[in-house]
C-alpha cells in the first residue's frame, strides 16, 4: 500500500490497493473480537505504538468531543500518532466494550470488503460510542481503516427525560419560574455555559444542555433569534425528516396533515 498519507490522496481501501484477494470463509465476529481485544488493551494502557499497529497506513480517525471539546478528523498514522500522544493520557479512555451483536461483514462493491462493529467506552468526563471498519491486509490480519469516536453523555449529568424529568406540578408558578430563568435571577440560575450565537447549532446545543441540567445563556447579536437564518436565504427549513431536525421536537404524524372532515 502507498505510504502517502496526504488527505488529498485519500482513496477507498479497494482490494487492489490493499494487495489482497477477495476473502473467503470469514467469521466477522471472530475477526472483530481478535482485533478489538488488543486495541482496547493498548488504549487503556496508553500504548500508542500498539494502537498504530492495529491500523493501516492511510487510516482515518474521526472524533467528536471525546478527546477534545472539538470535532477532529485525523488522516494517516503519523497524524493519528501525534493526536494520541497529546490526548490519550488526559482523556483516560477505559471500559472499552465491543458490541458483538453489531458486527457485520459488508461488501458494498465487488472490490470493497470490510467488517464493521460498534463499541462503547468511558472517559474522564463521560461515556461514548465508537465505530470501526476493518479491512484485510496481505499478511492475513485485518486492520482498521476508519475509527469513529463520539462522546454521548457526561458523568453526573443524566438527561432529564422520562422518569428523571421534573415531577412537581407547576400550576400557576411556571411563568415566574420562566422569568427567573430568562433573567438569570438567583444563585441557582447563574449560567455555567455561555453560547455565542443563537443560530440553529447554538439553540440545539442549548436545548441539549438544558436537558442535562446545565444552566446555559445564549448570546445573539441580531434583534431576534433566527435572524441570521432569515438574512441568509429564503428557503429556510429547520425541522423536517429530510434536511435537518431540531432535538426534542417531535414530528407531526402524516395523519395530522389530512383534511379534517366534519
Amino acid at each position: 500500500m502507498s505510504s502517502i498519507t496526504d488527505i488529498n490522496h485519500a482513496a477507498l481501501p479497494t482490494l487492489e490497493r490493499l494487495g489482497v484477494s477477495p476473502p473467503s470463509e470469514v467469521d466477522p465476529a471472530m475477526v472483530a473480537q481478535t482485533w478489538f481485544k488488543p486495541f482496547g488493551s493498548y488504549v487503556q494502557t496508553g500504548n500508542v505504538d500498539g494502537i498504530l499497529g492495529q491500523l493501516v497506513d492511510d487510516a482515518f480517525w474521526r472524533d467528536i468531543l471525546s478527546f477534545t471539546w472539538d470535532f477532529r478528523t485525523l488522516f494517516g498514522r503519523d497524524r493519528i500518532s501525534r493526536f494520541l500522544i497529546d490526548r490519550l493520557a488526559t482523556t483516560e479512555l477505559s471500559n472499552l466494550q465491543l458490541d458483538t451483536t453489531s458486527v457485520t461483514l459488508e461488501s458494498p462493491y465487488p472490490d470493497l470488503v470490510w467488517i464493521q462493529a460498534t463499541f462503547t467506552f468511558s472517559t474522564e468526563v463521560g461515556t461514548g460510542t465508537g465505530i470501526f471498519h476493518l479491512v484485510p491486509t496481505p499478511g492475513g490480519a485485518w486492520k482498521a481503516h476508519t475509527i469513529f469516536t463520539t462522546l454521548e453523555s457526561l458523568h453526573g449529568f443524566p438527561e432529564l427525560t422520562g422518569p428523571l424529568r421534573e415531577q412537581e406540578p407547576k400550576h400557576g408558578t411556571w411563568p415566574e419560574q420562566r422569568r427567573r430563568e430568562r433573567e438569570c435571577e438567583g444563585p441557582d440560575q447563574q449560567p455555567v455555559v455561555i453560547i455565542v450565537g443563537g443560530g440553529q447549532s447554538g439553540l440545539e446545543l442549548a436545548a441539549r444542555l438544558k436537558y442535562l441540567g446545565v444552566k446555559t445563556l445564549v448570546v445573539e447579536r441580531e434583534a431576534r433569534i433566527g435572524d441570521n437564518w432569515r438574512k441568509r436565504y429564503e428557503a429556510l427549513c429547520l425541522h423536517d425528516t429530510v434536511c435537518s431536525s431540531v432535538p426534542f421536537f417531535r414530528f407531526f404524524p402524516l395523519t395530522s396533515l389530512s383534511p379534517v372532515r366534519v
